[in-house]
């Protein structure tokens, strides 16, 4: 699909939904409506959110002043629910009737909040859409009703979430998932677990590390203390209604069964209440092998395997009405068989691997006084890994072609985290939101890596194959253990500031610190304004700027220390003899390879700034454009700096062969225009869409990448590997007659760029990875993708009859049936770009074809 034809779809969506958007407006005249607001000490509270909602006028938003008060000018005769609150309060809201005659004066007491919210480290969204810190029409956020109203492959609902982020924000570990405050890469709790779901709120947020446009932040479910909720889920998959796979013979064996139980309610002296919540997630089905050998093409399915068990568990306390602890319990562990086959690799690839997780979280939120909130957080982790075993031979690889004999992987590794925080919140007078705190982790990690320890032979092509010509043998010896400690800590101050009804300011200073970095004036300065220039604030304009500094991955640090030539000594033969390598002699005397951390190594940072047009169309739609401009600085790379000096081959050191140096001086430049639509078309369709057009430039393809010139690297700014010029993505829940419902996940993007090489090591650095002249890194550009997955549901209610014959309905019964690609469109992965390999050009590995899946789920309260 050309660039042109996806821009046309996109918008031409986004304009059909829209016109079903209505807005209606008042032209009467109308009287003031003002009033106070106290606490129940009769304290002002300066800072309280207040709206004015009415059924034929658009919600009406001031906040009260240093004095507590607050007004509305010419309100229409009418009817009007009067909402007021503020973090810490229970929300006040009242029904008022404005007339011809004006409207006496209202004094509002708010009454401190007996906390029954979520616990995260920020308060929930604000209802003031205004606000800096809240929501706006860009922030894709998702309630458990909408969510669980979305078809979600394997109940994976980062990989829906996933389709919104924008790729040049990630750090160097992906994106940032935020669950219950607890930074992490993943989500790993059960499905049923999650309550609400924000992406890109409060994009600047000195709270934060990484950027909006990278983080999501999950707040899970809790008991409550007036009744009992349960629920039993189970969904089944097979290949009974499954297509067949693009590159496959024959329709893959095809087996998912999901069992999920959820119960939770008050605890006895209803001060306190509990969650719980299991999955058991079992994937059975065929990994697609497409690869060519010397006796002919190889396509072939070979079962596979993946068991995923999981539990969370929650108690949450309310010794009184200003405290509420917190504690919970997390479980996941992962078995899987034949991992890593599939693709060039052949069936005898496949590994076991597995990996258990124990999280543990206490927090504890206090309320002080009418305008103080402090939060205090303590997490443990405790996570093992394995994959592979011993390998008995040499594996063969011939580049692009096909991968055989036994896996060289294997790994084994413990990591405990040690997670710290406290985060302090002050509303002050003349519009003032402070907020301030601090974060120090530690992780432990024991690692065991005897990979290659058969060694491995790599050839150029078949017909090097074929001769029994090698290109080079690899093989690791020594000793495969390290342990190491890396230690972060940061720290922000950060105030939103009401300058006035129409303008919020809002400045913060953030630092971060990472052992393993040289640098130590890691200071982020972060800035986001919102103007609205008219007064009814139906049109907002935001910006801002920030710094988002990064940290060095534990991968690096644990390859650094395992292959530094004392531990582990990788030795590389060029041109070795087939089957032996070593037939002229002993391994003692080859030059050992090594991986290091350049000397004053830097943290990496990304410079963003953004600036972008709200229009409220009316009291249920939103339109955002965004222009977004990223720059990311010191960025880490591998080169290899005992490379063969140019013209000859004499190394620097020659005490090495290759010395694999991380070191932080790759670049990024990134632009996009976002143009988002949330809200509700019409009585029956609720969409979130977003389209990008962007454009992304950088010199690196990740940190352990190393360029194909080492002393020359002008030929590796190119495309991003993620830089897919259109993406249009668009969730949403349409309302069926019959109370039928049905849910839509809609993905589309233009295609990636992928990198053209020869297949052959022309300047003797011992990787294959040359281009031919002329020729920059990413020149090649692949096919786009598109994808449509829906849900068709049904809920029926089931009639209890209480004591006395009165009926309830109160539990509900609902059937599901998910079609995932329903187009059944081929979604093809990477390009080849090895001009040596028979595939080169085109792919040899597609994204799965249309499934469909069955689901049934019981809910009850009592």
């Amino acid at each position: 699909m050309s660039g042109f034809k996806l821009v046309v779809i996109s918008v031409v969506t986004i304009l059909i939904c829209l016109l079903a958007a209505r807005g209606e407006t008042s032209s009467q005249a109308g009287v003031a409506v003002s009033g106070s607001i106290v606490d129940e000490s009769a304290g002002v509270i300066p800072g309280a959110t207040v709206n004015l909602l009415g059924q034929n006028s658009a919600t009406r938003s001031t906040t009260s002043k240093a004095d507590g008060a607050f007004g509305f000018e010419d309100v229409a005769p009418g009817t009007y629910v009067l909402r007021a609150e503020i973090a810490g309060f229970e929300t006040y809201q009242t029904t008022i009737v404005v007339g011809q005659e004006p409207v006496a004066r209202l004094k509002i007491t708010l009454r401190v909040r007996a906390l029954e919210t979520d616990v995260t480290v920020e308060a929930d969204e604000p209802a003031d859409a205004f606000s800096t810190s809240a929501s706006n029409g860009a922030t894709l956020r998702m309630d458990d009703d909408f969510r669980r109203a979305l078809p979600i492959v394997a109940n994976d609902f980062l990989g829906v979430v996933g389709n919104f982020f924008y790729p040049a924000a990630q750090g160097s570990q992906g994106n940032s998932v935020i669950v219950d405050g607890v930074e992490g890469d993943q989500i790993e709790v059960p499905s049923a677990a999650i309550g609400t779901v924000r992406l890109n709120r409060n994009p600047y947020s000195a709270l934060y590390q990484h950027p909006g446009q990278a983080r999501v932040e999950v707040s899970t479910k809790r008991g409550r203390r007036s009744r009992y909720d349960g629920a039993f889920e189970m969904s089944d998959r097979n290949s009974l209604f499954a297509a067949r796979n693009a590159f496959a013979t024959s329709t893959e064996d095809l087996n998912r069964r999901l069992l999920q139980p959820t119960f939770g309610g008050p605890l006895p002296g209803k001060k306190s209440s509990f969650y719980f919540t299991a999955q058991r997630f079992v994937h059975d089905e065929s990994a697609v092998v497409n690869a060519e050998t010397p006796t002919g093409t190889v396509v072939a399915n070979v079962p596979t395997s993946h068991d995923h068990n999981s539990v969370f568990a929650r108690i949450q306390a309310w010794p009184d009405a200003l405290n509420t602890m917190t504690g919970t319990y997390g479980f996941s562990g992962h078995d899987y068989s034949n991992r890593d086959a599939g693709g060039f690799n052949l069936a005898e690839r496949g590994v076991a691997a597995g990996r258990q997780k124990h999280t543990l979280t206490l927090s504890h939120r206090l309320l002080r006084a009418s305008n103080w909130q402090n939060d205090f957080l303590f997490g443990f982790l405790d996570q093992e890994d394995h994959a592979g075993s011993a390998a008995t031979a040499p594996a063969i690889d011939v580049n692009d072609a096909f991968s055989s004999g036994p896996s060289p992987s294997f790994t084994r590794a413990n990591r405990r985290s040690f997670n710290l925080e406290n985060t302090a919140r002050y509303l002050g007078r003349a519009g003032h939101s402070l907020s301030f705190g601090g974060r120090l982790r530690t992780d432990h990690v024991d690692a065991f890596d005897a990979s290659n320890f058969a060694g491995t032979y790599e050839f150029a092509d078949l017909q090097a194959f074929a001769g029994r010509t090698p290109l080079f043998f690899r093989v690791n010896r020594g000793d495969p253990n390290a342990a190491f400690s890396v230690s972060a800590a940061n720290g922000y101050v950060q105030d939103e500031i009401r300058v006035k009804s129409q303008l919020t300011l809002t400045f913060g200073l953030r630092y971060d610190w990472q052992s393993t970095t040289s640098d130590r004036n890691n200071f982020a300065p972060r800035f986001a304004f919102a103007f609205a220039p008219e007064n009814h604030k139906k049109t907002i304009v935001r910006g801002g700027a920030g710094i988002f500094y990064d940290d060095l991955t534990r991968s690096a640090i644990e390859k650094s220390l395992l292959l530094d030539g004392a531990h582990l000594r990788e030795i590389v033969i060029s041109d070795p003899s087939f089957p032996n390598p070593f037939s002229s002699g002993a391994d003692v005397s080859r030059l050992p390879s090594t991986v290091r951390v350049a000397p004053g190594i830097r943290s990496p940072y990304l410079s963003e700034a953004s600036l972008g047009v709200e229009r409220e169309l009316d009291q249920r739609n939103r339109l955002t454009a965004e222009y977004s401009w990223f720059r990311g600085t010191h960025l880490f790379r591998s080169r290899n700096i005992n490379a063969p000096l140019p013209g000859t081959d004499l190394r620097p050191d020659p005490g090495f062969l290759n010395i694999n140096q991380i070191e932080s001086s790759a670049f990024l430049h990134s632009q996009a225009l976002t143009i988002s639509w949330r809200g509700r078309s019409g009585r029956f369709f609720q969409p979130y869409a977003q389209y990008v057009f962007s454009r992304t430039t950088n010199n690196m393809s990740g940190t352990f990448s190393v360029p194909a010139n080492n002393y020359d690297l002008r030929a590796e700014t190119g495309p991003a590997d993620d830089d897919a010029r259109h993406r249009f993505n668009m969730i949403g829940v349409v309302a069926l007659p019959r109370g039928f419902q049905t849910g839509l996940v809609l993905s589309v993007s233009s295609g990636l760029p992928y990198d053209i090489t020869t297949g052959f090591d022309d300047n003797n650095d011992t990787v294959a990875n040359d281009r031919p002249p002329g020729i920059t890194r990413n020149t090649g550009r692949g096919t786009g993708t598109a994808q449509l997955d829906v849900r068709i549901s049904k809920s029926f209610a089931v009639v209890r009859v209480q004591d006395g014959g009165q009926a309830q309905r109160r539990d509900t019964f609902d059937l599901i049936v998910d079609v995932f690609n329903a187009m059944n469109r081929t979604n093809f992965k990477a390009i080849v770009g090895d001009m040596s390999s028979p595939f080169f050009g085109r792919a040899n590995v597609a994204a799965p074809a249309r499934t469909v899946q069955f689901s049934a789920r019981y809910t009850l309260r009592r």
